[in-house]
């Protein structure tokens, strides 16, 4: 993922490589996935199953996030897809916890559009953890606003015991020109 609630995020300036060294940490102790993941994607769309069928679950959950961010805002949005013990990165302070202070940390930026496309999600074994990639942007509101700010984000996600995905810790970058 900049909505009102990845503005912050991207902000901070927080380098992908660091996403990275969380991820890989993570597949240390919660045991990797992708083998598995990589065999059931080579099968067609319908017939995929375990960890791979898992990965697509998330990314839909992802886009479903980015869809509700461009029609209820941003604050709304994360306050609906973060866990209970989410984390989000801030540009300055301490970081916002939770949803309520995620929601009311993104209600203090400006009312500005952030989008952003999810491209790909990774589901560890046994099926309990996962993260997305992909790309944001933030605009200003209105039709043909202009574009503010741009980059990439990783988002870890937790699976709830009602089955949904909740983000555990929202990252991202900015990209020094928006393009």
């Amino acid at each position: 993922m900049l909505k009102r609630g990845r503005w912050a995020a991207a902000q901070c300036g927080v380098a992908l490589a660091g996403a990275a060294a969380v991820l890989a940490a993570a597949g240390c102790a919660l045991g990797s996935g992708s083998q598995a993941a990589e065999a059931d994607a080579a099968q067609p769309q319908g017939a995929r199953s375990g960890l791979a069928f898992e990965a697509d679950q998330l990314l839909n959950a992802d886009r479903a996030f980015a869809e509700e961010s461009l029609q209820l805002g941003a604050p709304e949005a994360f306050s609906r897809y973060f866990d209970e013990q989410g984390i989000h990165l801030g540009p300055s302070g301490p970081p916002a916890v939770g949803p309520g202070q995620v929601r009311a940390r993104l209600a203090e930026g400006p009312a500005n559009i952030l989008s952003w496309e999810p491209r790909f999600a990774e589901v560890f074994a046994p099926g309990h953890w996962g993260w997305t990639w992909g790309d944001w942007q933030l605009h200003e509101p209105g039709a043909g606003g202009r574009r503010l700010a741009q980059g990439r984000y990783v988002n870890v996600w937790k699976k709830q015991p009602d089955g949904s995905w909740k983000v555990r810790l929202d990252l991202g970058n900015v990209e020094r020109e928006p393009q």
